[in-house]
């Protein structure tokens, strides 16, 4: 399998790679894991090894080209911006309209580039903005993006991983050096926003399980005081659903295998459901 290392001749052989439209594996910041990224939602699932179709994030980091398609108010788009690009957890928001799909489909420049993260009604995003990858997302966001496993596997956290998961037609971005190695790893936790309840959790991952083995509880409500404490200068102290002053209401995430284990270099993966 090709690796790339993070130098000129690395950086040259990822970009030719997504130019030809194949799927290459990269490195995310510590703690989250790597991922298998490419211009096509096709060319992730067939690295993958999964049905071409099946549903994967758009990977943005320019919030404010995503932001205008979303059915959220001002405050909300905000709080979002702030969970993707520093919370670095994935998002699924709903769209301002199925109708819109239709017509990011004839803009000029980017020609339905959002429509293969949506399902009804509601789009995937991953808006991670890390120093390491920046002249790649300059030069080729949006991307579409998943975990990097293959179908049935668990997501890659380390080079050896990602080498053991792909077939040696992928390219992989060597990042290990750039990671802290001795910290747990897994995949985002993804947040979910349904109108008239506010954000719940979606899908377990890394940024709540790491506060759950810390002792600490109820993520959801941290996170979210965080973002209004940082945002909009609240105290840091309540959960917010988006609409101020009113409490969100507690809804079951959607994650039958409960809580994940984590693992560094050594030690139990986690159970996870790839994106």
């Amino acid at each position: 399998m090709p690796v790339a290392r993070f130098d000129e001749a690395g950086r040259l052989a990822v970009d030719a790679a997504l130019e030809r439209g194949e799927a290459v594996v990269l490195p995310t910041p510590s703690p989250l894991a790597y991922v298998v990224a490419a211009k096509t939602v096709s060319a992730v699932n067939r690295a993958k090894g999964r049905p071409r179709d099946q549903p994967v994030a758009l990977w943005e980091p320019r919030f404010e080209q995503v932001a205008p398609h979303l059915a959220l108010d001002e405050a909300e788009r905000r709080r979002l911006g702030w969970l993707l690009g520093v919370e670095r957890v994935t998002a699924l928001v709903p769209l301002a309209s199925l109708a819109s799909l239709a017509s990011l489909a004839s803009d000029d420049g980017a020609p339905g580039w959002l429509a293969p993260a949506a399902r009804f009604g509601m789009a995937l995003l991953f808006g991670v903005a890390w120093e390491p990858l920046a002249w790649l997302l300059e030069r080729h966001a949006p991307l579409f993006v998943s975990s990097a496993n293959g179908a049935g596997a668990l997501p890659a956290v380390d080079l050896r991983q990602a080498l053991a998961g792909f077939g040696p037609e992928v390219w992989v971005l060597d990042g290990d050096a750039l990671r802290d190695r001795a910290r747990p790893h897994a995949s985002t936790t993804t947040l979910r926003f349904v109108a008239g309840r506010g954000w719940e959790i979606h899908r377990r991952g890394i940024q709540d399980t790491l506060r759950a083995n810390a002792g600490r509880s109820d993520y959801l409500a941290d996170v979210l005081a965080r973002a209004d404490a940082a945002l909009f200068r609240r105290p840091f102290a309540r959960r917010h659903d988006g609409r101020a002053g009113r409490q969100a209401r507690r809804s079951p995430p959607a994650d039958r295998d409960g809580p994940v284990l984590l693992h560094g270099c050594r030690g139990r993966r986690p159970r996870h459901h790839a994106a």
